[in-house]
């Protein structure tokens, strides 16, 4: 492979989030053809990516470790491990966090004439819907080949996204950053091309995102200009630097222009000023337009969902603070902590509001059940759907055993337990006991989604979010053999009210009288179980173990009725939830080197 730029990337030094940056450029040749570039390259907006990897060094990934690539660099995209995963349904991995990140990507960058550009260092997400690849990656810093300026290159904040729908689709999205930023989106098929940047042109993912796009609807201007009223309670924020507005929030993860998610709650509970990436203050008002009168203050975790350009906006309340000579008719004006306020504008006079507040567990264990309240607002009249999401109080947190009441196992001590191909999982408490550990809210869009959980990749560390351990047992019922006990790190969907918890093995533990049979009845390392639970009966059932040796992994998927159950291995085959995320697979043929020689993409203007 020829020569390429010493690469900066980002030192992890000691602690996790200890960083320093270091930059340094080393002269190579031109290589004077895209022909070049090696089989994993791709045309988007004028330039040809090459993507390629360093070695990592003391467990940091090579895009982070601050050291030139000396020539022993690898062609082709680095695998990138989920964040999150519902296969095979949805698994998402990749992002930023607080500007560090999680998936980085070196691409070297060549002009549509051959000429060697220098290189890029890239923040990748890779989401895999249903089996279909989107890789998005922004651009974070430049390194420019010799005779070359920043300028030549890409600037610092683009946006570039790639949707493959196989056979020969796939849809194209880039956004500059700055005032002068464009978008551009189009469509790649075998038929021709569709420009479609005028459909998404306002959905611009060099952007921040902004809070209050999901209130505007509910505005109260006679308060404030940024004032709005939910669920009763008049909110006008404030910014931290002081003054009325929202702060802006980074993106995190996206697949633009479908979605772009900011905030998250990492591992913690987002009714608690934990660690969440995003906050939010409000001065409250009791009442509406000019008689409102102000009753204290309140601090939120702000989460925020771009949904095709449609923004979602779920506000956790971690504090209150009474006006001062308050009274207690004002004070019970206040949101309670821990109360959910979330709004999604449809655009066009449509909101959806949905409000909730956690159960409250008294000395003697007596649960009394938080209030469920969401309004669909229309310029013709709201609605009531509140009886549809009941059940849905995103206020508390997720519940993973949800998922397997249809598959649940009757063996002596335990409550929780379920099987699943033969081996019967009984969860187990860290702190003792028999039971699921609590699972909290990573990002929330309720009642749509909310996601919990999953695996952090950061600096070459994998810090699970959720874990939970099993006592494994052979067989069902009082048949039952206990073989020993795993742990796992956990995933917790919940998609509309339906719960789907995904679990892969990190350690096995055989029982202290195991024998050969019942050594092999213990699961695999590394092997992932998902199941969704779709409500009256019907159950879908995925797993993927990992191959020993050369052996390929084997990937199966039942869908359980009430009247039997189906077979779906062969629908989902190709989804390996085992492996690593594949970026190169975001990219159709259509985008590879060799077609962008003839013609770079010329369709998308740029």
């Amino acid at each position: 492979m020829h020569r390429r730029l010493a690469l900066a990337g980002l030192a992890a030094t000691g602690g996790l989030l200890t960083t320093a940056f270091l930059q340094a450029a080393v002269a190579f040749a031109d290589t004077g053809a895209v022909s070049a570039a090696g089989a994993d390259a791709f045309t988007i907006g004028g330039y040809t990516f090459d993507p390629f990897t360093v070695p990592d060094v003391n467990g940091v990934p090579g895009a982070q470790d601050g050291l030139a690539p000396t020539g022993v660099e690898t062609e082709g995209f680095a695998g990138v491990d989920p964040l999150s995963s519902a296969p095979p349904l949805l698994s998402l991995g990749g992002g930023s966090v607080s500007g560090l990140s999680s998936a980085p990507q070196y691409l070297e960058v060549y002009s549509p004439t051959g000429t060697d550009l220098g290189s890029v260092d890239a923040g990748e997400v890779v989401t895999n819907l249903a089996g279909l690849t989107n890789t998005q990656f922004t651009i974070n810093d430049v390194f420019p080949a010799t005779g070359q300026t920043d300028s030549a290159l890409p600037t610092v904040g683009t946006v570039y996204d790639s949707f493959n729908f196989g056979h020969g689709y796939d849809n194209v999205y880039t956004a500059t950053p700055g005032s002068s930023g464009t978008v551009t989106d189009t469509l790649v098929t075998p038929y021709g091309n569709e420009n479609l940047s005028s459909l998404f042109g306002n959905i611009d993912a060099a952007a921040p995102l902004q809070p209050g796009d999901a209130f505007t609807g509910l505005a109260d201007s006679a308060v404030a200009k940024d004032a709005f009223t939910i669920d009763g309670y008049t909110l006008d924020p404030t910014l931290a630097a002081g003054g009325e507005g929202f702060d802006s929030v980074a993106s995190n993860a996206g697949a633009a222009p479908l979605l772009n998610i900011g905030g998250l709650a990492l591992g913690s509970n987002p009714a608690d000023a934990g660690f969440s990436l995003d906050s939010q203050s409000f001065t409250v008002f009791g009442g509406t337009g000019s008689g409102a009168a102000d009753v204290g203050t309140i601090t939120t975790n702000e989460e925020v969902t771009n949904v095709l350009g449609a923004t979602n906006t779920e506000l956790f309340v971690t504090g209150s603070t009474a006006a001062s000579g308050d009274t207690t008719a004002q004070l019970a004006d206040l949101p309670a902590q821990g109360t959910v306020l979330d709004a999604f504008n449809l655009g066009h006079g449509y909101e959806n509001v949905y409000t909730a507040t956690p159960d409250v567990t008294a000395a003697d264990g007596t649960v009394t059940p938080g209030t469920v309240t969401d309004t669909l607002v229309t310029p013709y009249g709201d609605k009531n759907l509140s009886s549809l999401f009941a059940a849905d109080n995103a206020a508390n947190p997720l519940q993973p055993a949800d998922a397997f009441t249809g598959l649940a196992t009757s063996i002596s001590g335990t409550k929780d337990a379920f099987t699943i191909d033969g081996t019967t999982f009984d969860p187990q408490l860290a702190a003792g006991g028999e039971g699921f550990d609590t699972v909290y809210q990573v990002v929330g869009a309720p009642p749509l989604l909310n996601l919990g959980g999953g695996v952090l990749q950061l600096a070459g560390n994998s810090i699970p979010l959720a874990n939970q351990s099993f006592d494994i047992y052979s067989g069902t019922g009082s048949s039952a053999t206990d073989v020993g006990s795993i742990t796992s790190s956990e995933d917790v969907t919940n998609l509309l009210g339906l719960t789907n918890t995904e679990f892969t093995v990190t350690n096995v533990t055989a029982a202290s009288t195991d024998t050969a049979a019942q050594s092999a009845a213990l699961p695999t390392d590394g092997t992932v179980y998902d199941v969704l639970n779709l409500g009256h009966g019907y159950e879908n059932i995925y797993t993927a173990i990992p191959g020993v040796g050369s052996a390929h992994d084997t990937v199966t998927d039942t869908l359980v009725t009430p009247f039997g159950d189906e077979n779906l291995s062969s629908l989902v085959s190709g989804i390996d939830a085992v492996a690593a995320l594949d970026p190169g697979a975001g990219f159709a043929s259509g985008l590879d080197a060799a077609a962008a020689a003839a013609d770079p993409l010329s369709f998308l203007g740029l």
